[in-house]
């Protein structure tokens, strides 16, 4: 079977749906994955043959900026609303060009699509070909999903047809990778749930271990990061100030565009990173602090860790309400995330058992998923019966 794979560039999106990639391979099937230019050399690097499609670089660099720059007039829990539609609804009519290209090409017999890559239920439609979605992380609300963009409406006319409910999203499926339990948004709008376990794939592996985390030293080690977009060094130097207070090793990450220099000399309990596999060090942690992004949210609950969540923007805010609500999480909105308010959650998290055997509990329940070659199985049989 030809499986087509399309996504954003950025790491948020295409490693999400990897391991359901690779299990495609090993079960014998074709994969090619469509991206944008700059999303290709990370899905190469993930063993795939990429396509370039979409838009090129510079020109998604300009329509995020100008979309972010709008969205700051808003408060960040209202940014998803609007930048989902304006982002990657104003980016799927180029995608949508390349992307029929290729189908109509290649011919494949299934396409899987990230959940913000939007020119796929199109391209299926045109095709006649089953189109799954694939999340990368919790459900988005109806809300967000429901009001397709004009760019959207347009590209869809272009070929006679109607814009379909959600933009075309979940026509066959969709492959949830959220476990139940901290899944914070009704979930009424999709019509075939397919649940999936979350892979724990985070990049290839980079090699020997930081030193941090194979000293022989017996403290707590806490992971912080604020993900790979947005970087923000006050709310870093804070929380590591916060930190400071407690006797325990820190690894910092400021993501591939960060400068690890720019938060000044560091104790010798603090080894800042430009970028690590996560799957290689969670299993040495004991906490993560993180802006609750949903790949280091939910790799952080498949190895059963506790997390505070310092959320600033779309699904971040999402993740950190339903991780507080499952108590496998404390959460700071960004106008809390004072050094007092830092100091404080870092105390309760870090003092806790609750926040463990809670993360624990969902740490199982994510074992308990399918897992992705049992999925492929199910997608096959979707793609059999057209």
């Amino acid at each position: 079977m030809r499986v087509l794979f399309s996504s954003p560039w950025q790491v948020g999106h295409v490693f999400p749906m990897v391991p359901l990639a690779r299990a495609f391979v090993e079960s014998g099937h074709d994969v090619r994955w469509a991206t944008n230019e700059a999303g290709c050399d990370l899905v190469r690097a993930g063993g795939f043959e990429a396509v370039a499609v979409g838009l090129d670089a510079a020109a998604y660099m300009e329509l995020r900026t100008r979309v972010f720059t709008e969205a700051r007039a808003l408060a960040p829990q209202d940014w998803s609303a609007f930048v989902f539609p304006n982002m990657f609804g104003g980016a799927a009519p180029a995608t949508a060009v390349d992307l029929l290209a290729l189908a109509q090409d290649w011919r494949p017999d299934l396409l899987v699509h990230d959940n913000a890559e939007l020119a796929a239920p199109l391209v299926a439609a045109v095709m006649d070909r089953p189109c799954v979605t694939h999340a990368f992380g919790g459900a988005l609300p109806a809300e967000v999903v429901g009001s397709p963009s004009e760019a959207v409406a347009a590209m869809w006319a272009e070929q006679g047809l109607e814009t379909p409910a959600y933009s075309g999203l979940f026509a066959a499926g969709y492959l949830d990778i959220c476990p139940a339990s901290v899944q914070g948004v009704a979930v009424d709008h999709i019509n075939r749930r397919i649940p999936l376990r979350p892979g724990r794939y985070s990049g290839e592996p980079t090699g020997a271990l930081p030193a941090i985390v194979t000293s022989g030293d017996d403290r707590p080690l806490v992971y912080l990061t604020l993900g790979t977009v947005v970087h923000n060094n006050d709310v870093m130097a804070s929380t590591l100030a916060a930190l400071a207070e407690h006797d325990v090793r820190v690894l910092v990450t400021v993501g591939n565009h960060g400068d690890p220099d720019a938060l000044g000399p560091q104790p010798s309990n603090v080894d800042v990173r430009q970028w690590v596999c996560q799957s290689e060090v969670l299993p040495y942690c004991d906490l993560v602090v993180s802006h609750g992004g949903s790949g280091t949210f939910l790799a952080a609950l498949s190895y059963g860790l506790p997390q505070l969540c310092l959320p600033h923007q779309a699904d971040q805010f999402r993740n950190a309400h339903s991780g507080a609500a499952r108590g496998v999480a404390a959460f700071l909105r960004p106008d809390q995330a004072t050094d007092d308010g830092l100091a404080k959650a870092l105390s309760v998290v870090l003092g806790d058992d609750s926040y463990r055997r809670a993360s624990g509990e969902v740490a199982q329940e994510i074992r308990d998923m399918p897992d992705p070659r049992s999925v492929v199985t199910t997608l096959t049989d979707i793609a059999s019966q057209g």
